[in-house]
């Protein structure tokens, strides 16, 4: 289907392993062929950095699936930011939005220190320690649970529910991927929706309470209130915790970013941009126009998919001089990625994850000279999603 000689599973392949676990060469090669490349009858996948820009964050481009596509179990999250345009999006938004200014911020990363402190003050220099999993997910669920108000719980197995459930949405699902994701949704909901009700019995003052507070006025319905705290308990440490593990991948191979984050704080914006633009976790943004559009001379019908391959556009050369390397004196203005999203959906936690990777970087920064790998890092990734497994590291 794609214009070039190369057909769309050789430009693709999606669920090659070798492709999953480096998926740089083939957008290196897709984007070098053509601008826009045509899969299958109803998709598209836009592979430069300003197509990308500019597209995805028109009013026409709807997260809403088409007609066409099957119902899947993602659905369960209809009543979210997760699922809705504007103006449902905006409504949607403002039911938590107040919990995530600035101000807040500034207390809730507080509750981040305090963790990650707690952590470090069980470790003994020299030992090995999952930075991923200690210090990347522990901290940041610590975090979401006091903000919303509930419990810490059980955090492994919340966060490969979450992995279970967003299986769905790779581009090409394998057999037994729908299974498998129910599974981790009904894991998810059932786990909160058992928290909302210890919560009726022991109201709180957080995220949670106040939603249950607006359901009891009669403003949102119970599906709203438990479709928003899954999204929060179950999403608050999986994608920063990428982002943080990826980070000590880079103090351990090379030193001096370390040494530069803890000595030059006027740079640590930089290093923390740099970590996502090369390493997002969320590795394709898709939208279905409600009208046909042109995308580099390329006709797209109303309700095709489009793809945007964030590592596409994040390695885009017309953009980022050596797009492969980590390079933090690129000028800020001049790094800008689409790790976050863009646009009217452009990630509501960014705020959180960028203030809480800081405080987690700039503690163990400071209190620690160097980070080495004790063990080879394990990564799960399908073509939609990175995770680490384990990112055994030594702190001395």
């Amino acid at each position: 289907m794609s214009s070039t000689a190369y057909t769309s599973k050789e430009l693709f392949p999606w669920n090659s392993e070798e492709f999953r676990t480096n998926p740089y060469p083939w957008y290196a090669r897709a984007r070098d062929l053509a601008p826009v490349h045509q899969t299958d009858e109803h998709s598209f996948v836009v592979t430069g950095y300003s197509d990308a820009m500019h597209f995805a964050k028109l009013p026409i481009m709807s997260i809403r699936e088409a007609d066409w596509v099957s119902p899947g179990p993602w659905a369960a999250f209809e009543n979210t930011v997760l699922s809705q345009d504007p103006p449902i999006h905006t409504a949607k938004r403002r039911l938590f939005s107040r919990w995530f200014t600035p101000k807040l911020m500034k207390q809730w990363v507080e509750l981040t220190r305090e963790s990650t402190l707690s952590v470090l003050d069980a470790y003994s220099p020299g030992d090995t320690i999952d930075a991923h999993f200690d210090l990347g997910v522990v901290p940041t669920h610590f975090t979401m649970s006091h903000v919303l108000d509930l419990p810490f719980g059980d955090v492994e197995p919340l966060f490969w529910a979450l992995w279970d459930a967003m299986l769905i949405q790779a581009s090409d699902p394998v057999p037994g991927t729908r299974e498998k994701s129910i599974a981790g949704l009904d894991y998810m909901f059932n786990t909160t929706a058992a928290l909302l009700d210890e919560k009726l019995a022991n109201p709180g003052n957080g995220l949670a309470d106040e939603l249950i507070a607006l359901h009891q006025k009669g403003e949102i319905s119970w599906r709203d209130v438990l479709e928003n705290v899954v999204l929060f308990y179950m999403s608050g440490a999986p994608n920063p915790a990428y982002l943080i593990g990826s980070a000590f991948e880079v103090f351990a191979e090379h030193p001096y970013v370390m040494t530069d984050f803890r000595d030059k704080p006027e740079y640590r914006d930089r290093i923390i941009n740099e970590v996502a633009r090369l390493n997002p976790v969320e590795l394709i943004i898709t939208r279905f126009p409600t009208e046909d559009v042109e995308i580099s001379g390329v006709h797209i019908p109303a309700g095709s998919r489009v793809q945007f391959p964030i590592g596409a556009a994040n390695r885009d050369p017309a953009v980022f001089s050596n797009p492969d390397e980590f390079d933090y004196d690129r000028p800020i203005d001049a790094s800008r990625n689409l790790t976050f999203g863009l646009g009217t959906h452009a990630c509501a936690g960014q705020l959180i994850s960028r203030s809480e990777t800081e405080m987690i970087l700039s503690i163990v920064a400071e209190r620690y000279s160097s980070v080495s790998l004790a063990g080879t890092p394990k990564q799960v990734r399908t073509d939609r999603l990175a995770a680490y497994e384990s990112l055994p590291v030594s702190l001395s």
